[in-house]
């Protein structure tokens, strides 16, 4: 039996050190809040989707609607990317305001749109642009300022470069994918990156990419030294993998098998009164149905008949035909 992880920063606290990703099109409050209520006691740190910076400061008011409730012992904050520092620094601001607890500065998305427009990963390619923004926010934030960056566009000679800058701009904590720009999430992630930038600053680091079990989960922390684990997809396959690294951690009994469905339709009923239209919650069902099958979550004989149905209640009829309640086969992280 060991302690959980905690990470401190500056006033930003996440206990444990686990850090549920920002991932577009997933991670909206309707995701985000019952994978954090699912997995009480296990994740320390949350994040929007990213919020688009562009020529306007982004109103304070769509800010807190994708922000949502707080979450009691969890700290919850709001990405953001954006190009122009005065533009990106004044939205961070705005978005202190109706309660983030932190700001985190996205430097490592890798949609062609994106780059083209010379933010995310670009950032990369644009170091002291990338300082620049960094700089700006804290100064303008008065809450801990993040940033999150893969370990290059096409090679990964300046990560520590990458790494020390933000820290020197005043970022508080550095979370570092281990992919490449143009490596595709097929490939498996290299943790010597994040081993080199965690060697490379003072500042915690935060690893990111591949970490799809519990075990996984410790596994990047002991091959890395990184202070924490950010999971994204394999968070989407089995919402409850903190919990499971949670009880594997402390040697406690492995969670009782997850009713996979029943969080489904939590979830298409929160995105609805979240204001999402139907084929627009159709879509993100669809989405995580595929990647629980994936994890083995949810099983199925004819995955086209599901990604093709036309509503919700076609959808459950065929998830309901092929899954029972409790049958899901996921790793459950118990202790060896």
């Amino acid at each position: 039996m060991s302690a959980l992880p905690r990470v401190e920063a500056a006033g930003l606290i996440l206990d444990p050190a686990t850090y549920l990703a920002p991932m577009e099109g997933v991670t909206d409050r309707s995701f985000r809040s019952l994978v954090l209520e699912q997995n009480p006691g296990a994740v320390g740190a949350a994040c929007t989707e990213f919020l688009r910076v562009a020529q306007h400061p982004i109103a304070a008011e769509r800010i807190a609607l994708e922000l949502g409730d707080p979450v009691p012992g969890v700290a919850v904050g709001v990405q953001l990317m954006g190009n122009d520092p005065a533009v990106v620094a004044e939205t961070a601001r705005r978005a202190v305001a109706v309660g983030a607890a932190f700001v985190d500065l996205n430097f490592g998305c890798p949609a062609p749109k994106v780059f083209q427009h010379c933010a995310g990963s670009a950032l990369l390619g644009e170091p002291e642009l990338l300082g620049e923004l960094v700089r700006a926010t804290v100064d303008a934030a008065g809450v801990p300022v993040t940033a999150k960056i893969r370990a290059g566009i096409e090679h990964d000679r300046e990560v520590e470069e990458i790494a020390r800058r933000v820290e020197q701009a005043g970022a508080v904590l550095l979370t570092v994918h281990g992919r490449l720009r143009t490596e595709r999430y097929t490939l498996p992630t290299d943790w010597s990156r994040i081993r080199r930038a965690v060697d490379a600053v003072s500042i915690p680091v935060i690893g990111n990419g591949s970490a799809e079990s519990p075990a996984d989960i410790d596994r990047m922390m002991e091959e890395t030294g990184c202070a924490g684990v950010m999971v994204g997809r394999a968070a989407i396959g089995n919402p409850w993998i903190f919990a499971a690294w949670r009880a594997r951690r402390l040697g406690e009994a492995a969670p009782p098998p997850p009713d996979a469905i029943a969080w489904l339709r939590e979830y298409e009923t929160r995105m609805l009164a979240g204001g999402a239209q139907p084929r627009q919650a159709l879509g993100r069902l669809k989405q995580a149905a595929k990647a629980m099958g994936n994890a083995g979550t949810l099983r199925f004989s004819d995955r086209t008949q599901l990604l093709r149905s036309q509503d919700a209640a076609a959808y459950f009829a065929i998830l309901k035909q092929e899954n029972q309640p409790n049958a899901s086969k996921l790793d459950t992280g118990s202790p060896k």
